[in-house]
């Protein structure tokens, strides 16, 4: 996993090229870190949809979910 990424869209261009439902304030951020939340695409039976998310790799064994700051080289 890396460790930051760029995000170049707004939300209205993906909302169009996804058909996506709903609306989500998200505008083009290039330097989004690992506990940051970003914009999911989510395929469900009414359609396509978005939702923020936390960016990081959270262990199913990790005691606290604020280990997903400090997991952004795991490799499998």
């Amino acid at each position: 996993m890396c460790g930051r990424f760029s995000a170049t869209f707004s939300f209205r261009d993906i909302k169009v090229r996804w058909n996506l439902q709903g609306d989500l304030a998200f505008e083009p951020r290039y330097n989004i870190a690992p506990s940051q939340s970003v914009p999911v695409i989510i395929r469900g039976a009414r359609g396509n949809s978005v939702m923020p998310m936390k960016w990081g790799l959270v262990p199913s064994w990790a005691a606290d979910a604020s280990i997903g700051q400090r997991m952004i080289n795991a490799r499998a």
